[in-house]
């Protein structure tokens, strides 16, 4: 990645499998861009919206989620869970004009250090080739990590907690846990939280 911008990317990994791959990696060697800040939870379904938001706003370019793959989750349905999570942000920044591509969730399993190294490798290089946040979105910085920080702050309210706790519900009565399903229930479940985002009346 020489001659290219090093990202700041902030991490989330669950301890059962994505932070334990990690750990394999290392262990072996595995070489992968160090730009990863890694904060540890005990499941990605433990994973609130607004951490990665605020996360965004106090200084990193990109925010990175990783877990069990789904159906292998060492809580059952954790996440499943997390990926509600994870609509509601991309759909948060897509209102503010952040580009998405800034947040990620995928899974390695704790044998799967190598698939790990290849997913953060691929991420940071797209990360990098966005710049940092602000410049791929052709906005002042300052002013949408400000937007972001506001955002994270309703993301913690009680409107949105029920949004999500309804959308959960919802997509374990169907059984249907495609991203794009769970992104509708969410826009269908959190919307007037979301029309505050397109107002601004954060």
């Amino acid at each position: 990645m020489s001659g290219q911008y090093s990202p700041k990317i902030l991490g989330f990994l669950c301890n059962w499998c994505c932070y334990t791959a990690a750990d394999s990696a290392g262990v072996g060697r595995y070489q992968y861009p160090p730009n990863l800040r890694v904060i540890r939870m005990m499941c990605t379904g433990r994973l609130d919206p607004s951490f990665p938001l605020e996360g965004l706003a106090s200084g990193a370019d990109a925010i990175f989620v990783g877990g069990c793959h789904p159906g292998e989750c060492h809580y059952i349905d954790g996440n499943y869970h997390a990926l509600v999570s994870a609509a509601l942000v991309h759909e948060t920044l897509a209102r503010l004009g952040v580009n998405k591509e800034r947040f990620l969730i995928d899974w390695a399993s704790a044998a799967e250090g190598p698939n790990f190294v290849k997913i953060i490798t691929r991420f940071t290089k797209q990360v990098a080739e966005l710049g940092p946040l602000g410049v791929a979105e052709g906005g002042n910085p300052a002013e949408l990590r400000e937007k972001l920080r506001a955002a994270a702050e309703t993301a913690r309210g009680r409107k949105v907690r029920l949004g999500l706790i309804n959308a959960s519900k919802e997509m374990m009565k169907g059984g249907d846990f495609s991203r794009q399903t769970i992104a509708g229930l969410v826009t269908d479940k959190c919307a007037k939280a979301l029309e505050a985002l397109d107002t601004g009346a954060l």
